[in-house]
């Protein structure tokens, strides 16, 4: 029987990439995203694979807007999974900007703190309750980032949200690992999108490997993760950023 990916932000970038891919291994997608239009077109790239998958708007902040969509994908699919947070972002979210803290509005810290973080734990929460009554185990991942790791200045309310990821996915994984459910996060570094041609050279200088990561590096770290070859993986954080947070202060 064909699994099921609840997936939140699957209408992004990198969301809708990583939709495709486990589809194409024959996963059954539900494609969560506050973004109608982008929803569709996740699921039309799907469809024209071959893949299932089915839309739903709904807002990862509100725990009760979860937890009603994530009651409804079980009654389409039968079952659930494979949890995988995406939504997020930084100040621009908000419609917010990249200043310091004594200069950040309430506004944005607590939304990103919402979507980031909060996010994370109301969509866990909402799909470790079914993966517990099913008895079947489970995949958790929750999108960090390389930022979480080592700060960046003008960015401490990311900063903070995706740090609280990492330090979530590990207790998790604890209370969840005697139910077989696997917790786990991604953090990305610098991911190139199409629209951004005019920041490459960003791109470049951000790594180790002078290469651009793009949305299909990241889909094929998360496909690795939720496949039975990831079974004895729990509580971990996947740093992907080409040795971004390598990088030490007057070292390099």
């Amino acid at each position: 029987m064909s699994k099921t990916a609840f997936i939140t932000g699957a209408g992004g970038y990198i969301g809708s990439e990583t939709a495709v891919t486990l589809a194409n291994t024959g996963i059954k997608v539900a494609v969560c995203d506050i973004n109608e239009a982008a929803i569709s077109n996740t699921v039309k790239r799907i469809e024209e694979i071959g893949g299932i998958a089915k839309g739903y708007v709904f807002d990862v902040t509100d725990s009760k807007s979860v937890d009603e969509t994530v009651r409804q994908i079980v009654t389409d699919f039968g079952s659930l999974d494979i949890m995988v947070h995406i939504a997020g972002g930084s100040a621009r979210i908000a419609g917010g900007q990249y200043v310091p803290l004594v200069e950040q509005k309430d506004s944005v810290i607590d939304t990103v703190l919402k979507v980031n973080l909060y996010g994370a734990f109301w969509a866990s929460r909402a799909a470790a309750r079914v993966m517990i009554k099913q008895g079947s185990g489970g995949k958790i991942i929750n999108f960090s980032s390389a930022v979480g790791l080592n700060g960046l200045k003008t960015c401490t309310d990311y900063a903070a949200s995706k740090g609280g990821v990492m330090s979530f996915t590990k207790a998790l994984a604890k209370e969840l690992g005697p139910y077989k459910i696997n917790v786990n996060s991604v953090a990305p570094g610098v991911v190139m999108r199409p629209e951004e041609n005019g920041g490459i050279d960003r791109a470049l200088k951000t790594n180790l490997l002078n290469e651009k990561c793009e949305a299909s590096d990241i889909a094929n770290l998360v496909e690795f993760l939720v496949s039975d070859k990831a079974k004895f993986i729990t509580g971990q954080t996947y740093v992907i950023d080409g040795g971004r947070t390598l990088s030490m202060k007057g070292t390099d």
